[in-house]
């Protein structure tokens, strides 16, 4: 598909390009072609008012190499005079009075074995007086000109071959990328919805298998059923919001509030869970920080970090969460004393449906969009949000808010 695609951006930028030049050599050579038309018949024309040769001036000379000459003629068609810079004898120019003659025009062009010749006839008292010039000079300067005009036209349509060929790469990189996420977004979306619909289905076969049973003794079924159908729904909140995020639909509305409060009551909920896992929470929080943002996507934003936390450090270790100015910016910063992440997982982390224990993430109820929706709440704040792991050591994960202060 991106192939055809890529062949076909090339042959439109060609034929668009060949179009272009075809246009502007094709107006070349009409404009060039009239420029040498009018001014071999105003110098015929000056020939043919003064009745003679006028007298050359060297900064006037045309391009041509032959100047007019002309043939004076009775009324008959009977030659009388014939100029002495005239290359053509008698004879010659007997034939080429008699197809002149035959002719309505009084001016336009005549070939004579290897002549190319302008005529201009204008009537005199005694009959007439045909000026000639030759356009031989003129023809071969507008033959050079095709010639070369092919030769770049063919070198253009090269090099635009070439670039577009190298732009297409470029432009179509961002699309087929995307194409690709959004081919894996729905492939793990299906794989994480299929999971719950299996354990809800399997459930409810037990539950209608057992039809005289009350609803207290099949308890257990229904409450799998509840808990399966509560975590899909919250995959499916999460799978909306970050499609909104993405298609620029969630229209935010920012305040300034207390930064510092915030941060710290987004930490209260997660103190009993860091007591019942045996974890040591500590926070250094800058009183008095004030921020222009949206304070309930930082609350969501600092319980996706702080769970995160818990979730990868076993007990006996400790998190520190802190907030403070660092360069005239907020930086917020979530550290924990847990396994730490691979070097190769550190790029993906992000990523959405990406786990990096995909056993332990599945048994537990990870989707692998909380980071996602973490890095969506930055953005949408302007800010930037990175992570920095050492195995066995722990990570750290740091968030720069670029949004004002009052």
């Amino acid at each position: 598909m991106f192939k055809k695609l890529k062949i076909e951006l090339v042959l439109i930028n060609l034929i668009l390009t060949s179009l272009v030049l075809i246009t502007i050599f094709s107006g070349i050579y009409i404009l060039m072609d009239k420029s040498f038309t009018h001014s071999s018949f105003t110098k015929m024309l000056k020939t043919a008012e003064m009745d003679k040769i006028p007298p050359l001036e060297p900064h006037s000379r045309n391009m041509n190499p032959m100047e007019s000459f002309f043939v004076k003629t009775d009324s008959s068609g009977n030659i009388i005079e014939i100029s002495q810079n005239s290359n053509l004898n008698k004879n010659s120019y007997e034939a080429i009075l008699s197809n002149i003659f035959k002719s309505s025009d009084s001016s336009g062009s005549i070939s004579y074995k290897n002549y190319n010749l302008r005529y201009l006839k204008v009537p005199k008292e005694y009959g007439f007086i045909i000026v000639f010039m030759d356009r031989s000079s003129d023809n071969e300067i507008l033959h050079r000109l095709i010639m070369i005009s092919v030769m770049i036209c063919i070198i253009s349509l090269i090099l635009v071959f070439i670039i577009s060929l190298f732009l297409a790469n470029i432009s179509l990189k961002p699309i087929i990328s995307a194409w690709e996420k959004q081919q894996a977004f729905v492939a793990d979306a299906s794989h994480e919805l299929r999971t719950p619909l299996a354990v809800i289905t399997t459930n409810l076969d037990i539950v209608l298998g057992n039809r005289s049973d009350t609803v207290e003794s099949q308890g257990k079924w229904l409450g799998n059923i509840k808990l399966e159908a509560g975590r899909m729904t919250k995959l499916i909140e999460d799978l909306l919001y970050l499609a909104r995020s993405d298609s620029h639909q969630q229209a935010l509305t920012f305040s300034n509030f207390d930064l510092s409060g915030a941060v710290t009551n987004a930490i209260v909920p997660f103190e009993a869970s860091a007591i019942k896992h045996e974890i040591l929470m500590t926070s250094n929080i800058e009183p008095g920080i004030n921020f222009l943002g949206n304070e309930g996507r930082i609350k969501q934003l600092m319980a996706i970090l702080i769970h995160n936390a818990i979730k990868h450090t076993p007990a006996g270790k400790s998190i520190e969460i802190s907030l403070g100015r660092v360069k005239g910016r907020i930086q917020i910063t979530v550290q924990d004393r847990g396994e730490g992440i691979a070097p190769e997982h550190i790029d993906k982390i992000f990523d959405r449906f990406y786990k990096v224990d995909k056993v332990r993430s599945g048994n537990n109820g990870n989707f692998g969009l909380g980071l996602s929706i973490a890095k969506s709440i930055v953005e949408e704040h302007k800010g930037d949000i990175s992570v920095s792991s050492t195995l066995g050591e722990g990570s750290t994960f740091k968030v720069i808010l670029r949004g004002q202060t009052p």
